[in-house]
């Protein structure tokens, strides 16, 4: 393959900003996510008009990934309110333990019984599969009027504490792979990440709300913001702490500082500062505006790079079979549990049930996650990228279907302007 020429990489930068853009112009009329598109111009470039080397894509994976999840969680936390994240966190937890542990459980039995494979293999392939992405859910779901609010933030909730599970144990797992150590440790890491994470988050976001306020809005505070989720990042990886979560917590810290602060004690509100209206100023009108804009750029460059890492030489039917019985068990384990807990805690309505159900796609943490297993020579492990890849294909193409299939029951569009705020 030749390689690209300057102009046309630059050329193909601008395409896909603008299928990014044509995708969400098509949701705002039909409801038909536009990952679809996304993925399906990624397939067009690498598979087959061959513009792109898959092996040398997949390197870039991680990297974007990452941004992409980091982003989008941020810009999730920061259109949350704090007292919706606590009423809805319970339900929340629930949903995604039961969920969660379940696929794991379902996934491990399948790859035992169908593949003939270790049982801890399976049980890394059921935690790789076993979270929804964020980077999808989110923009659907707050865009979806059928939807209450209670809903909207149940779902990015789950889809954000099911990726950092993902992210969390996948590696606890691989690390007890390599070093055998014992479960213990798994649970001990576990809490670590997400206690750090907490400490961590609220430390970082009330010492950089009032850095915010100094600022009074300035140019270059968003490019500060961001500069710190980025170190924020790293510190909490650093220190053990999960940065999925960390970046998720700082935004909803940063978004809530003002109604944090009013309910403090003096003692803490005069350590942080008064000036928390400049702050919210600058969080609402103009933080927001632009980070939900770099959200659409790196989330289309990731969806494009996911559909360019396929590979469908690779694809046989054996691998096809497999991936198809691992996409029914995530799909069933899902409905099954909405059903279940849904009619048992009446949180929602048969309509809420059928999207939250429905919202069972992969992303950003099970692309990444799969690759590191065969990155870090975990033998068994080789076809877990292929099986991860083609799941979230059918996740995304699945979801469609059934959301479109939603709203023309409802008898119209249920999606929102595309330039409305993420659960606001």
């Amino acid at each position: 393959m030749d390689v690209l020429s300057v102009e046309t990489v630059l050329g193909l930068t601008g395409l896909i900003i603008l299928v990014g853009l044509a995708g969400e112009l098509v949701f705002k009329r039909t409801g038909i996510p536009s990952v679809l598109f996304l993925m399906g111009f990624g397939v067009l470039l690498g598979p087959v008009l061959h513009l792109a080397d898959p092996t040398m894509v997949m390197e870039l994976a991680p990297y974007l990934g990452t941004l992409a999840l980091l982003v989008i969680l941020f810009d999730g936390g920061i259109n949350l309110h704090i007292m919706k994240v606590v009423n809805e966190t319970p339900l929340a937890l629930l949903f995604s333990l039961t969920v969660f542990s379940l696929t794991i459980v379902s996934v491990m039995g399948f790859y035992i019984w169908w593949m003939q494979g270790e049982w801890l293999h399976g049980l890394l392939l059921g935690t790789i599969l076993g979270g929804t992405a964020a980077a999808i859910i989110i923009p659907v779901s707050s865009k979806m009027k059928s939807l209450r609010d209670s809903a909207k933030v149940l779902l990015s909730l789950d889809s954000a504490i099911s990726e950092v599970f993902v992210v969390v144990i996948a590696l606890a797992l691989m690390s007890t792979m390599r070093e055998a150590s014992g479960s213990g440790s798994i649970i001990r890491e576990i809490f670590h990440a997400f206690w750090d994470a907490f400490m961590l988050a609220v430390l970082a976001g009330a010492l950089w709300a009032r850095l915010l306020a100094w600022l009074e809005g300035q140019a270059l505070s968003y490019m500060l913001t961001m500069a710190a989720i980025l170190v924020l990042y790293y510190v909490a990886e650093v220190i053990g702490a999960n940065g999925a979560i960390t970046i998720l917590l700082f935004g909803l810290v940063l978004g809530n500082m003002e109604f944090l602060v009013g309910r403090l004690a003096r003692p803490i509100r005069v350590l942080i500062g008064y000036e928390l209206d400049q702050a919210k100023f600058v969080l609402d009108e103009f933080l927001k505006r632009i980070n939900e804009e770099l959200s659409f750029l790196v989330r289309t460059f990731f969806y494009v790079l996911l559909g360019l890492m396929l590979d469908f030489s690779t694809l046989t039917t054996s691998i096809a079979l497999t991936s198809l019985g691992l996409f029914v068990i995530v799909v069933l384990v899902r409905w099954i549990v909405t059903e279940l807990l849904g009619r048992a805690s009446n949180a929602w309505t048969a309509g809420e049930r059928f999207v939250v159900a429905a919202m069972f796609p992969r992303g950003v943490a099970t692309a990444v996650m799969a690759f590191l297993p065969v990155a870090t020579g975990i033998p068994g492990t080789e076809l877990f990228p292929m099986y991860a890849l083609t799941v979230i294909v059918m996740g995304v193409v699945g979801m469609t279907i059934l959301l479109t299939i939603h709203q023309r029951s409802k008898g119209g569009s249920q999606s929102e302007p595309v330039a409305a705020p993420f659960l606001s």
